[in-house]
């Protein structure tokens, strides 16, 4: 067979093979792949074994790109709630109205007008059909005196057409161990395990740090505003679900390690000492 002969044929297979638009798609790639094809057909020439081959019997299946934009999710209006008068609480609850629609749920400004650092705070909601209870738990600082925050509050159980929700404080700890509160829903235990564990977690970082620089590392684990479990309450005779607090409060400062900014080894080696001390412990 002639070289033109060859050539055409090796031609027409490219362009009818999908292959073809790969190759197009990266001129190094293009570069290479005409060497190889040169190389190819003088070898079939000079060996004498070139045959001619049939067309493709069926024509090539059509390549479809796809492509997918993050689009950006509304966030969903804000339910109007009511605030329950509560002259002796220790915390002062607010709507901040700069901050609403910025924020899923109601932006509820959180005031500690106590004379300690407030360390959590459990807060009612009262809406139909079920009612809500939300634990926060602050850094390990506390909320001092005077401070506020503003936090999301969830309201997603509210069916359109319910009575108002009514918010209330039902439960607070300070820092320095004193509580004030009716604790109905009783999630007092529940604090009580995430601080005993956050804590357990803290002590032994420090045993780990004793003659190290531990600047970066106090100043990451003050950087740490809070934590927020929200739960509905659920009518009497149904469990709620469980969760270990304890090992969420534990977990709490092995994650703030591995999201470290700064000595992000020196974090990562800590977490996982950490981790491997409490693995240990319950075996």
């Amino acid at each position: 067979m002639a070289v033109q002969g060859i050539y055409e044929d090796v031609q027409n297979q490219l362009f009818t093979s999908a292959g073809f638009f790969d190759v197009l798609e990266s001129s190094e790639c293009m570069k290479k792949f005409l060497i190889l094809s040169v190389v190819s057909i003088a070898a079939l020439y000079s060996s004498g074994i070139a045959q001619d081959r049939p067309a493709p019997s069926t024509a090539p299946k059509p390549r479809v790109a796809t492509a997918t934009m993050a689009m950006p999710l509304p966030i969903p209006a804000a339910v109007e709630v009511d605030i329950r008068e509560q002259p002796d609480s220790p915390i002062h609850l607010t709507l901040d109205e700069a901050v609403k629609g910025r924020m899923p749920g109601n932006p509820l400004k959180v005031r500690n007008d106590s004379g300690s650092a407030v360390a959590a705070y459990v807060l009612r909601g009262d809406v139909e059909p079920l009612g809500l209870s939300q634990m926060v738990i602050v850094g390990p600082k506390g909320l001092a005196i005077g401070d506020a925050r503003v936090q999301a509050l969830p309201m997603s159980n509210y069916r359109e057409g319910s009575a108002k929700p009514v918010v209330s404080v039902d439960y607070v700890q300070f820092t320095d161990g004193k509580t004030w509160g009716e604790d109905s829903l009783g999630r007092s235990k529940h604090v009580a395990a995430y601080l005993k564990g956050r804590n357990e977690a803290l002590a032994r970082l420090q045993e780990m740090l004793v003659g190290q620089d531990a600047g970066d590392i106090n100043k990451t684990l003050d950087t740490f505003s809070s934590s927020s479990f929200a739960e509905p309450n659920l009518p009497a005779g149904r469990p709620p679900r469980y969760i270990d607090y304890s090992e969420r409060g534990y977990e709490e400062v092995i994650n703030i390690l591995r999201r470290m900014p700064r000595s992000s080894e020196l974090g990562k080696d800590l977490a996982n000492r950490l981790e491997m001390m409490t693995k240990r412990s319950d075996q």
